[in-house]
């Protein structure tokens, strides 16, 4: 176990050739004018939330308690982390599957664009009459032209290398009841999707994700043993815990489990809690009360 000054934990815990860019905590939302935002709901408890994140499968299952008097129905979405597009792949999320009480419930996605991570232009974007697999597409290669009778996006969205400083934000919604002082149990379970690319040279690994994933003089070393040629494998991964923090007070019981495919694959995150080894492929966080003070970064390479 690897101890940053920050507190925050670095593990070596070996995962995934590939891995996943996903995740996010169920949250109650408004919707105001198409943007999607969240909103706090003080008269529903997370009785209990259990996270299992691996590179084929991710699965969260809940109990939720209305503590109110009253029924109440709300929106809730579960948001995936933004796609960002440039010298990353990335695939989308698939196989998305929902059930409350043990029965399946359709969702419906919904795609919002955000200039610089704040302002919702997906209004304009579609005055631009551009369709969602056409900018897909643009962003994947945008010095290609605009598709054919569209007009070109504004110069504005870019940087001056061309890349977009606007990012697409997935969400899966659906209206849920809660019934007055009665547990219900949601469970999500989906294949990730992938934010990876070619091998890259630890340095450049380090540069970038250090900060992010709290990757410490330790295992910075380690990384440099294992280098080859033309650099390590990785991928990074995200999951938005911190929306878990608009429920009524803390999640009552939280338990995080990481799991890989050979012990030899190397995972670096910041988390606040101390990860336990369980079997060569598995770690494993456990807590009463746990109230999450970031989002999870979490890098995986292998040689």
């Amino acid at each position: 176990m690897l101890f940053t000054k920050s507190l925050k934990f670095c593990f070596l815990i070996t995962a995934l050739l590939t891995s996943a860019y996903t995740y996010a905590n169920d949250s109650s939302i408004g919707d105001d004018n198409g943007t999607i935002t969240f909103k706090s709901q003080p008269n529903i408890s997370m009785d209990k939330e259990s996270l299992l994140i691996s590179e084929n499968n991710i699965q969260v299952d809940y109990v939720f308690t209305n503590t109110s008097q009253k029924d109440l129905i709300i929106p809730v979405a579960f948001p995936m982390p933004p796609m960002y597009f440039g010298y990353s792949d990335h695939g989308e999320i698939t196989n998305f599957k929902l059930w409350v009480d043990g029965k399946p419930i359709k969702t419906t996605r919904k795609l919002v664009e955000l200039l610089e991570g704040k302002t919702d232009i997906s209004k304009k974007v579609a005055e631009y009459g551009w369709t969602e697999n056409e900018l897909i597409n643009y962003l994947g290669d945008h010095e290609a032209p605009p598709p054919k009778g569209k007009k070109p996006l504004p110069k504005e969205w870019f940087d001056p290398n061309g890349e977009p400083l606007f990012t697409l934000n997935e969400y899966f919604i659906w209206q849920q009841n809660f019934p007055a002082g009665k547990p219900i149990t949601i469970k999500h379970s989906y294949a990730p999707s992938i934010s990876t690319g070619v091998p890259q040279p630890v340095k450049y690994l380090i540069d970038d994700y250090a900060k992010a994933t709290c990757i410490d003089k330790a295992t910075q070393l380690e990384m440099k043993k294992r280098e080859q040629a033309y650099g390590l494998s990785w991928a990074y991964v995200s999951y938005i815990l911190m929306t878990a923090n608009n429920w009524q007070g803390a999640i009552k019981d939280f338990k995080l489990t990481i799991k890989k495919q050979k012990p030899t694959d190397m995972v670096s995150l910041c988390f606040d809690g101390e990860l336990k080894k369980t079997d060569p492929l598995t770690f494993e966080f456990h807590q009463q009360n746990f109230k999450p003070t970031s989002d999870l970064n979490l890098l995986f390479t292998r040689k």
